[in-house]
């Protein structure tokens, strides 16, 4: 039997690749989101319990999960899988007659993206809070750069100005625990808040 292209090699450097293509197999058409894809690596050990409290952490494994997804789509195509990635859902399917292994895999700018392991080791923790800065304009909010955006920032912290800088940090590490996922919170929530956090940050 011909070994999987995604086996990992001593100098590759996703170590979630192959974990990820296990969870995958075991599941095999039950969708998974990518929260519950990483609950599962996390009670495995493979991802850390606080990944989710720095945004530099939260985006290595953000990426270290879809880099591996998007790597492993041919390999699944090739064995007649397809292999659905979406926000939402993640899982295999029986790949159609005709149909691409990249079927319903998402914008091919993103896939490249991912593939790009050169975005993981460029990130530091200033970039990622740039990301996420433009990750909240591009959920709707509008206004001049430091005017309404602040106000929206602040708004999904529960604060207005005026407000010291010392309150804004309390207030978001008292949100980010309240909603952290280990503790029954929403991710998409301690995401916004996330980015709520680098705007406001970004525009100090």
């Amino acid at each position: 039997m011909q070994e999987s292209r995604s086996a990992p090699t001593e100098t590759d450097p996703n170590p979630l690749l192959r974990p990820i293509e296990t969870v995958l197999r075991a599941s095999q058409d039950a969708a998974q989101t990518e929260f519950s894809l990483i609950q599962t690596l996390k009670a495995e050990g493979l991802v850390a319990p606080d990944y989710s409290l720095a945004p530099l952490t939260l985006f290595r494994v953000h990426f270290q999960v879809f880099n591996a997804l998007h790597r492993l789509q041919p390999v699944f195509a090739e064995q007649g899988q397809a292999l659905v990635i979406s926000p939402l859902a993640i899982y295999l399917r029986p790949l159609a007659e005709g149909e691409g292994a990249l079927a319903e895999a998402g914008d091919a700018a993103l896939r490249d993206f991912y593939l790009d392991w050169g975005e993981y080791e460029r990130a530091t923790g200033d970039s990622v809070e740039a990301l996420l800065s433009d990750f909240w304009r591009l959920m709707g909010r509008r206004g001049e750069p430091g005017g309404d955006e602040r106000q929206e920032a602040l708004a999904e912290l529960g604060l207005e100005d005026p407000v010291s800088p010392e309150l804004i940090k309390r207030r978001y590490r008292r949100l980010a625990m309240d909603h952290h996922p280990d503790r029954g919170g929403s991710e998409v929530r301690l995401q916004r808040i996330n980015a709520a956090m680098a705007l406001l940050e970004h525009r100090r």
